[in-house]
């Protein structure tokens, strides 16, 4: 046996030390304070039944628990979802517990024998959990259980999110597209400019080189040098891609782009990818990567009045359904609309990214059909009232009568649309997919904040420097990129070798 194994099994080990040795609550213990407001809507429920009537049912009951990320305004949701189905039925109770990192702790309990009969995950969870045979596959239950959950009941890209390799490991709680959010009063500001500039102050742009434009009207830079590049923080930006900076790697996807073609080969370093992140570094080079990290830092919480897009400071931002309850918290009387964010020229559109949290039945749960209860209910009635107060537009096709009117996001027509349409995109099904995503942050920051040689600029000025520096950044992109493809497509072939191997000595 090699050291590497003895380090490994002795991780294991340890993983399984602390999921039995751990103290676990009892769950289905009875507390006053947690459990009471169940209890008296149990008892309205059921008139003529008195509080032993009700503890007896308590005591029948399966108890199930159920692992989640959210805090905050999004575990208020969760758990009135979970209300309702508890509500529902007099056969399980599920308990509701949010829960930190919680992949990581699920995994670690899973290895452990003590799981969650129910976890929430992300949708980029899926391959790697699946890989490591932690999670339970449903496509027997859902075609089953009644009504049955077919492919027909879902919008086709959050399904895909939640299979791997053919099968079905997770189902959709909360999903969201991203669209351009719009300061219209930033726009009235500069009506005149733009329409001299041709552009309409009541549209929106729908072209990178439209929105290019627009972000130039409306940015209000501190100070210009003589080469027309800014110098210091601007005041206002129109547009810049590093706010909020969570969508760094579905850029090259509005370029006509991708990360992975259908095999799941790498293809970081392709032409449109190339083109996208030129395109990025061209804010960097216009505004001064550095200056506008600096102007970033003064920016508040993303959940705060002092949101750049709240506070003003940015006059259009990529966003997901859920920001509308942001602006609508932090300041209600923002004057804003929400377009489909516009392509490269020549791509088709409308599109967007697909993002999703998902539900899991963890392998080896205690109650794995009272789980799969749970999920039923949950893609059957749960998920109108989970996406409807955590602002998310809905991950099946069909809407509920009244879900839009009572939605907190008055474009979530915008944000539903985009989810059909068949330009919309997600992000590739791999188990390398979170090293990935961490190689395209860290060339993008390379990129970003790469410094041309002045060496190279030397007596050049006007255009012919323009072109210099535009010819300079692209080398250094392709460059980049090609570094990331190279790391990313040996990293794939060795994760693909190990899980080979390991099937192979189990036998599948």
């Amino acid at each position: 046996m090699r050291p590497v194994h003895y380090i490994l099994a002795a991780i294991v080990a340890a993983a399984i030390a602390v999921g039995a040795l751990e103290d676990r609550p009892v769950v289905s213990e009875f507390v006053p304070e947690m459990h009471g407001a169940f209890k008296d809507r149990w008892l309205a429920k059921h008139p003529g039944l008195d509080e032993e009537a009700f503890r007896r049912n308590w005591d029948e009951r399966t108890h199930i628990t159920y692992w989640e990320k959210w805090a905050g305004f999004e575990g208020e949701g969760a758990r009135k979802m979970v209300d309702a189905f508890n509500d529902s039925q007099d056969e399980i109770y599920c308990h509701y517990i949010p829960t930190t990192e919680v992949d990581r702790k699920t995994l670690l309990a899973i290895v452990g024998g003590c799981p969650p009969d129910v976890a929430g995950l992300w949708g980029y969870s899926v391959p790697p959990f699946a890989d490591a045979n932690a999670l339970m596959p449903l496509d027997t239950l859902m075609a089953e259980s009644k009504p049955p959950l077919t492919a027909a009941h879902y919008v086709p890209n959050y399904l895909k999110l939640c299979q791997y390799r053919g099968r079905t490991y997770a189902l959709p709680s909360s999903p969201a597209t991203i669209a351009l959010y719009c300061n219209l009063d930033h726009f009235e500001r500069k009506a005149d400019k733009l329409r001299a500039a041709g552009l309409d102050p009541d549209g929106a742009p729908r072209t990178i080189t439209e929105l290019d434009a627009y972000a130039e009207i409306l940015t209000e830079a501190a100070k210009l040098g003589p080469d027309g590049l800014a110098v210091g923080p601007p005041n206002v930006m129109g547009f810049m891609p590093t706010e909020p900076g969570w969508f760094t790697e579905s850029w090259v996807y509005f370029f006509g782009g991708r990360l992975a073609d259908e095999a799941g080969n790498i293809t970081t370093a392709e032409p449109a990818n190339i083109r996208a992140f030129a395109w990025l570094r061209s804010y960097a080079t216009r505004y001064g990567g550095t200056n506008l990290r600096r102007f970033q830092e003064g920016f508040g919480n993303y959940d705060s009045p002092q949101n750049a897009f709240i506070d003003g400071k940015v006059s259009m931002v990529l966003h997901g359904t859920y920001f509308a309850a942001f602006i609508d918290r932090h300041r209600p009387n923002l004057r804003y609309k929400v377009v489909p964010f516009p392509p490269a020229e020549g791509v088709p559109g409308p599109r967007s990214l697909l993002v999703e949290d998902v539900l899991v039945i963890p392998k080896g749960c205690p109650h794995p059909e009272a789980a799969w209860t749970f999920l039923h209910f949950v893609q059957t009635k749960g998920l109108p009232i989970l996406c409807r107060l955590l602002g998310r537009h809905l991950p099946i096709r069909a809407t509920p009568a009244g879900f839009a009117q009572t939605h907190p996001n008055p474009f979530l027509n915008v944000f539903t649309e985009l989810a059909h349409s068949k330009h919309s995109f997600i992000m590739p099904q791999s188990v390398v997919w979170r090293e990935y995503r961490q190689e395209m942050r860290d060339a993008f920051d390379h990129i970003w904040l790469w410094k041309v040689p002045k060496a190279e600029l030397a007596g050049l000025s006007g255009k012919a420097r323009d072109t210099r520096i535009a010819e300079l950044c692209k080398q250094e992109i392709v460059k980049t990129l090609r570094g990331v493809q190279e790391r990313m497509t040996d990293r794939l072939k060795q994760k693909h070798l190990r899980i080979e191997m390991r099937r192979k000595r189990a036998g599948t």
